[in-house]
């Protein structure tokens, strides 16, 4: 069986590829798929998301460098019908290694036709920025989503992630397809919306209907190291992957029947919302509220992700900055007190000249 593979690129990051990725892999499974999630980010964060240590010994890199078959680097989830080819500390060093082979563009391709991967969908989480790594993951799909946020830095981001795309449908694979467009942390500001109908407006029925919102619990989730789909099935966010990826497969069916191929049917709606829930049961140990020691740990542990060795004064300077982002209103009835103290201060000023001027026999 081949396998129809999807490789999840954009060149910049912090747009929820991981996300994108971990929660579409699950998801096909929840309808029924099997699915391999190849993790080509040297930061682990698809292989840490499905519950893979990644201090394992063996993983995509040593496929890469020829030192293991695939059957030794395969690791299988605790959800049934996904298996994933992690990603190890040493994959941060493959540029230098790729760059002494051969057609190193095509070894992930050479590496996938070698071997029988048995599953229906291969999901490629790529890293940011063009270099061999999404680079391999291109040559060897056949289709690729790229993640958006309604930014306009994410827009940009887009501008320069689409000629990629044309570079390697021009020379290393002109069978690969640009599947669609998913808008991902998205919220209900106008800004977004605007920016949304700009890239609509652009590129049609590539993107897709289903948008992915804003949501908390995928921090949440991230920190249990689960897809949000299990963490909190009844999530918005998880329920937004379940449509998307019911949108995915619709799509992949279309483009089957024109190459005159069938692509077997998913499982119903509420039978992949089922599966979501066992899936959540199993995992409830991760899930349960936190005692307030292990919140402290997590606490402690964002600080250091946010702020690192900054000072005192910078952290409240990046506190006050992150508050205002997220709440424009407090910014604006801030902005607004702020003048009138200004202008109360003035007229203190100048009604306090006038006296001392008038005291003095000046006026």
């Amino acid at each position: 069986m081949k396998p129809y593979i999807v490789a999840i690129f954009n060149q910049k990051g912090g747009i929820s590829k991981t996300t994108t990725s971990t929660n579409l892999a699950v998801c096909l499974a929840a309808f029924g798929k099997s699915v391999v999630v190849i993790d080509l980010d040297s930061q682990g964060d698809s292989t840490k998301s499905l519950g893979i240590d990644p201090k394992i010994k063996q993983g995509i890199y040593d496929l890469f460098i020829g030192g293991a078959a695939v059957a030794d680097v395969m690791v299988p989830t605790v959800f049934e019908g996904v298996r994933v080819l992690p990603s190890t500390y040493s994959l941060a060093g493959i540029e230098i290694k790729l760059s002494e082979l051969q057609n190193s563009q095509r070894t992930l391709s050479t590496i996938l036709a070698q071997n029988e991967l048995d599953c229906d969908y291969v999901v490629i989480d790529c890293p940011p920025a063009l270099g061999i790594l999404p680079i391999n993951a291109l040559a060897s799909a056949h289709a690729v989503i790229i993640p958006v946020t309604a930014t306009p830095y994410a827009n940009d981001g887009l501008l320069r992630t689409l000629p990629s795309i044309k570079y390697v449908q021009e020379g290393l694979n002109k069978n690969l397809l640009l599947q669609g467009v998913l808008f991902t942390i998205n919220d209900k500001t106008k800004t977004t919306r605007k920016i949304n109908e700009l890239i609509r407006s652009r590129l049609g029925g590539t993107v897709y209907r289903t948008e992915i919102p804003r949501d908390n619990m995928v921090i949440e989730a991230a920190t249990a190291r689960l897809p949000v789909c299990v963490y909190a099935p009844k999530s918005a966010a998880a329920q937004a992957h379940l449509d998307f990826t019911e949108e995915f497969i619709d799509r992949h069916v279309s483009i089957a029947a024109k190459a005159g191929e069938v692509v077997p049917p998913r499982l119903a709606r509420d039978k992949a919302t089922e599966r979501l829930f066992q899936w959540q049961a199993r995992n409830a140990e991760a899930i349960k509220p936190d005692s307030n020691e292990h919140l402290r740990a997590k606490k402690d542990q964002l600080d250091r992700m946010l702020y690192g060795d900054r000072t005192w004064g910078e952290r409240v300077h990046l506190a006050l900055i992150h508050f205002f982002i997220d709440n424009r209103l407090s910014l604006v009835a801030f902005l607004l007190v702020m003048l009138i103290g200004v202008v109360a201060l003035l007229g203190a000023g100048f009604e306090g000249m006038r006296r001392l001027a008038g005291m003095v026999g000046i006026i």
